[in-house]
């Protein structure tokens, strides 16, 4: 037994360490449920409790919230108040305290104890209601056993008036208690409050939203109490909180401003600065109002823009944005003290831009407006890229609001497209694909110079494809997103991540696919090629060998029985070599790759066709004794298996993936079609089989002395079990039918017709109809080329990102399946960058080291050479910072990257429609201001011809 664990007997309690006990707060909590006191005592006086902890679910409220809200647990309650529990503490979920569990639970006893402790706040209000205001408010919603209930909640009214709270304070509607006692004919409630009230009852000042009061409703209900409130002493021209809150309830921004004034020239206007009525502060009111005066005006006397309460934690600037109020937000950013962090871990371009998907529209809303300030202030500095609890971005909301110009204007500032929610969607799923391809058009432009001059320019922009993490510092904010100062890894290893996802996205998404054409990605994808195809053509390169030293020795030394010329034996030993070192490599890249992600590595069929490569290929190298048999059939498989996994990763090239898409493509759809069709073929073979088959009698004929062996044989019946017959009928299928060998004689009408039949159907309508089929897949793939080769490039490129930087969680997405469990779909045994690859993993990697800034520069009159900026100072981060421009190595200074002419050529295309486009606007800006002119001078005539009237009747 641990030194921190207690087993459960009169003088030891259960603690949480305990591998058998219940935790102490959950024991607390089932003590006082049970009424069990004895345990309750003992777990309290013992201290292994909070009693300040409040229970999640289904409860969420704290010890003593649960012991006033149930009957006959006043030991509980006096207990918890001897401990000094705080009573004043606003429930966060439910926004009350406990002395209004009390009152809603009819708890008269509870509500003793606590109207007894000193501090206690009696005024403290609930979404508004006082204690008092909610038991009048509760007696209308009673119904079974109203009588006894009535008497009790009357007895509870008493007992609040008599310690002193105040019948005049208002809820947040303008109700007081004597306007919903009036209003439900409560006549002893309202001489409770006539009795007991220290105050003058106030009749006049509050009203509710039709401009009613209490005397209104007084009057209607008893008249003859209305001179007993008159004769009371004049109710003094008070200010208070409760005052201030119904002018901004009601509108009444000039009354408040009025009042307010008079507090602060007498210095009184402290307490309503922080003052709360249960729901919201004043600033916070006054915000969701839209007031902008007063606002401004309680901003000016000294209140705290950021100040909440612990009913509503929601900042008044947050209130702003929610609303689009445009003017109220303008004071909030231009106040020295505002902070600008997330709230309810939104940030507040998430709360703007889901506040422009509201029913409701105030004509002061201007949502847009509020989100340029936020974009544009280089004072507010808000990440665009921030995920909220469920990893929405701000893009996410106004992607799938439908909002395009605030998808572009996200997009300016750097928002990525790629990043993924809970659900595992980027903003691309509902990103409208002619909003991105104006973004893209976007992402090129130029220097200003002439198309025709030396220094000309054309620059490409990818910071929609940066991930937050993956930049060495933020676009907007300028501060690196790290602080490396006391880590010892270098901060460019640590922010490594997948570039080419959202690309991955956008060639399953049928809208967006047809944009990987556009310029920009397509120099993206030029970009990663050339730094990835060292990888590409090394493992090919390896590949090569291992096929070659396979094959070779396979024809030349494996099964050879007789003895070969020196020269082949020394050749034998080479390959066997080579072959060994080539399965240890495959055998170490298939390790690493099944490692990294056992999900997707298992769900591949080529990786499939690899494992039993290297198993066939073992045993060929290591168990040299075989049968002679078993050598031939693992010989055979072992060529197939080589060569059809070298002709697949020769495919992978971009120049040749067409015909490799052609193959996989015509060869699944002939399998989906002939996988129904089968049904048909083998109604065939089985038709064949009981027509064809030899019947053998029982009378032995004897055997006839002239005909041969071999004749016998080769009157075989081909047809005598039903898997030989379907074997024939496959044949049959290619149009090899050898029909002489079947026997007609039999069945002669049957026979005929049923092969008739199987001639029309198999070979010449089922062959013609796969032909068919064949040429719509190779035109529609011929007439995509450009488009399939840059998918292919980009399923490439995302492979080896997902082998050497890490990508498994969207690629499980992808191709997930109901058999693998979620908890093994992202399983990762090694992550990629653990071992010595960091290396390969930058190298393939363009941010932040290959392109610091995230743009290129491309100069068409100088053989289309690409230049790259370097980051604003050079050598910022310090010694292990590269020379970016030049490259890492001295191989890479050797390397001068020039863009592919054919894109070039589409940028050019691009930027003239973009020309042609400023032109056609600056006309019409010009005709917008003749217009103006012309009218300014028309307005300037009326005037004069007015005046000449005016004087000629003078």
């Amino acid at each position: 037994m641990t030194r921190d664990s207690y087993e459960m007997n009169t003088n030891r309690l259960s603690r949480g360490g305990s591998l058998f006990g219940a935790d102490p707060q959950t024991q607390l909590r089932t003590a006082l449920r049970t009424n069990d006191y004895a345990t309750f005592k003992k777990l309290v006086s013992y201290g292994a409790v909070d009693l300040e902890y409040v229970y999640q679910y289904p409860d969420y409220k704290s010890c003593l919230d649960l012991a006033v809200s149930e009957l006959g647990r006043e030991q509980f309650v006096k207990l918890l108040l001897q401990h000094e529990v705080n009573v004043n503490r606003l429930n966060e979920t439910h926004g009350a305290a406990p002395i209004h569990f009390a009152v809603e639970s009819g708890n008269l006893e509870a509500l003793k104890e606590l109207v007894e402790v000193d501090g206690i706040d009696i005024n403290i209000k609930s979404k508004g209601n006082t204690a008092l205001l909610l038991a009048i408010k509760k007696i209308e919603d009673l119904e079974d056993d109203r009588e006894n209930e009535l008497a009790v909640y009357e007895d509870m009214i008493e007992l609040l008036l008599k310690t002193g709270c105040n019948p005049n304070s208002p809820d947040s509607k303008g109700v007081t208690p004597v306007y919903s006692a009036s209003k439900q004919g409560l006549e002893r409630v309202i001489n409770f409050i006539l009795h007991y009230s220290k105050d003058p009852v106030d009749l006049d000042t509050y009203k509710d939203r039709r401009g009613k009061t209490a005397r209104n409703f007084l009057k209607e209900a008893f008249p003859h109490l209305l001179p007993r409130f008159d004769s009371a002493v004049e109710v003094i021209d008070a200010i208070d909180n409760d005052k201030l809150f119904s002018y901004l309830s009601r509108h009444e921004e000039d009354n408040f401003i009025r009042d307010f004034t008079k507090l602060v020239k007498k210095n009184e206007h402290r307490s309503a600065l922080t003052a709360n009525n249960g729901i919201n502060t004043m600033l916070q009111v006054a915000t969701e109002k839209g007031l902008e005066k007063v606002v401004a005006n309680l901003l000016a006397n000294g209140a705290d823009p950021n100040a909440t309460f612990s009913g509503n934690n929601y900042r008044p600037i947050a209130i702003a944005c929610q609303n689009g109020f445009l003017k109220i937000l303008k004071k909030y950013v231009e106040h020295e003290s505002i902070l600008f962090d997330s709230v309810n871990g939104e940030s507040l371009v998430q709360i703007t831009i889901k506040g422009m998907r509201s029913y409701y529209k105030n004509p002061k809303s201007d949502h847009r407006g509020c989100l340029k300030l936020l974009l544009e202030n280089p004072k507010v500095n808000i990440n665009v890229n921030h995920p909220d609890i469920k990893d929405n971005t701000a893009l996410h909301y106004a992607a799938r609001n439908g909002d395009n110009d605030t998808v572009l204007e996200l997009l300016r500032k750097g928002a990525c497209v790629g990043l993924r929610n809970k659900f595992n969607e980027p903003p691309l799923a509902d990103i409208n694909a002619k909003t991105l391809e104006t973004y893209l058009d976007e992402c090129i432009t130029t220097n200003g110079e002439r198309p025709s001059d030396d220094d000309y320019e054309i620059h490409f922009k990818y910071s929609f494809l940066v991930y937050p993490n993956n930049s060495l510092e933020n676009e907007l904010s300028k501060v690196p997103l790290m602080d490396n100062a006391n880590n010892n890894v270098k901060e460019y290893d640590a922010i490594l991540a997948p570039e080419t996802d959202a690309l991955l996205y956008m060639t399953r998404n049928e809208e967006l696919r047809q944009l990987l054409k556009h310029p920009v990605i397509t120099s993206f994808l030029y970009l990663k090629w050339q730094r990835i195809s060292c990888l590409f053509y090394a493992n090919i390169t390896f590949y090569s060998l291992l096929w070659l030293c396979l094959i070779l020795y396979i024809i030349l030394g494996y099964g050879v029985d007789k003895k070969p010329p020196d020269a082949i034996a020394a050749l034998n030993v080479v390959t066997r070599v080579g072959a060994i070192i080539g399965l240890i490599l495959l055998i170490l890249r298939e390790t690493f790759q099944l490692l990294v992600s056992p999900t997707r590595y298992l769900q591949s069929i080529e990786n499939w066709m690899e494992i039993a490569l290297i198993i066939v290929t073992a045993w060929i190298l290591c168990y040299d004794s075989a049968q002679e048999s078993t050598k031939q059939q693992l010989s055979a498989i072992a060529i197939l298996l080589s060569s059809a996994e070298l002709v697949l990763l020769i495919g992978q090239f971009p120049t040749l993936s067409t015909y490799i898409v052609m193959l996989k493509t015509v060869s699944w759809n002939f399998f989906k079609f002939m996988l129904w069709y089968c049904i048909l073929i083998i109604a065939f073979a089985l038709s064949f089989y009981t027509l064809f088959r030899q019947v053998i009698e029982e009378e032995q004929v004897p055997p006839n002395p002239n005909t041969t062996d071999k004749e016998e044989d080769e009157e075989e019946d081909f047809f005598e079990d039903p898997g030989r017959s379907l074997f024939k009928t496959i044949v049959m299928l290619t149009g090899e039918f050898d029909a002489g060998s079947i026997k007609f004689s039999t069945f002669p009408v049957t026979s005929h017709i049923i092969f008739i039949v199987f001639v029309f159907m198999i070979p010449i309508v089922l062959f013609n109809l796969l032909n068919g089929l064949a040429v719509s897949d190779t035109q529609e793939i011929r007439a995509n080329a450009e488009l399939v080769g840059h998918i292919s490039r980009i399923k490439l490129i995302s492979y080896f990102e997902s082998i050497l930087i890490g990508n498994a969680r969207e690629y499980v997405r992808s191709t997930n399946c109901w058999l693998w469990p979620s908890y093994l779909q992202n399983l990762q045994i090694i992550k990629p960058k653990m071992l010595c690859i960091k290396p390969l993993a930058k190298r393939v990697a363009l941010f932040p080291h290959f392109l610091p800034k995230y743009r290129i520069i491309v100069k068409p009159n100088r053989d289309n050479q690409i230049d790259i900026p370097h980051p604003e100072p050079l050598g910022k981060f310090g010694d292990d910072y590269e020379d970016i421009e030049g490259g890492g190595c001295c191989f890479e200074r050797c390397q001068n990257y020039r863009l592919d002419r054919k894109i070039v050529k589409n940028a050019k295309i691009i930027i003239s429609k973009k020309t042609h486009v400023s032109e056609f606007d600056e006309i019409k800006d010009k005709l917008l201001v003749y217009e103006e002119k012309f009218s300014n001078l028309e307005n300037t005539l009326k005037k004069v011809l007015q005046a000449i009237e005016s004087n000629h009747k003078y």
